[in-house]
């Protein structure tokens, strides 16, 4: 979010992860093994993000969950193909270019979302590729939501 919306802190690590199944044990038995622990509270209060997103945490950085998210749909897997890498104090980092986070926020569809989306778009450093929201907002059932963050943005 921070890389092409508002600057806001968040409180996880989210990490999408395209993979068939033996390859997300292989990745989270790897991580269990590092001393990241399965966050069973937070699960029994998300039911239905169960099978699809497992939140882990660390001793040495309580607070800070990792939240893995395993690809659901096609879009997930074209955000993983068209992914970015950016500079991060020395590191290259992965992320989604700005138009797949704003699908993203809009399938979420939660408050904060919405803002998070509108902070993308109106970002005037980038200019955003609108036939390719469109036409995955189409494709989604997403076309109300980005219509409604694209007239709030030109009005606000």
């Amino acid at each position: 979010m921070n890389a092409w919306g508002r600057i806001r802190t968040t409180q996880d690590i989210d990490v999408l992860v395209l993979s068939q199944e033996s390859a997300r044990a292989h990745l989270t038995g790897s991580l269990l093994s590092h001393g990241f622990q399965p966050d069973t509270s937070w699960v029994e209060r998300n039911p239905m993000a169960k099978d699809r997103v497992l939140r882990l945490g660390h001793p040495s950085h309580p607070g800070i969950p990792l939240d893995l998210l395993f690809s659901a749909d096609p879009h997930e897997e074209a955000a993983l193909v068209r992914r970015r890498s950016l500079d991060l104090l020395g590191v290259s980092v992965s992320v989604c270019c700005p138009e797949d986070l704003i699908l993203m926020k809009l399938k979420a569809s939660r408050p904060h979302d919405f803002e998070d989306a509108l902070g993308i778009v109106k970002n005037p450093h980038l200019q955003l590729d609108l036939a390719y929201l469109w036409s995955w907002a189409d494709r989604m059932g997403l076309h109300g939501e980005l219509h409604y963050v694209l007239q709030a943005a030109s009005t606000g």
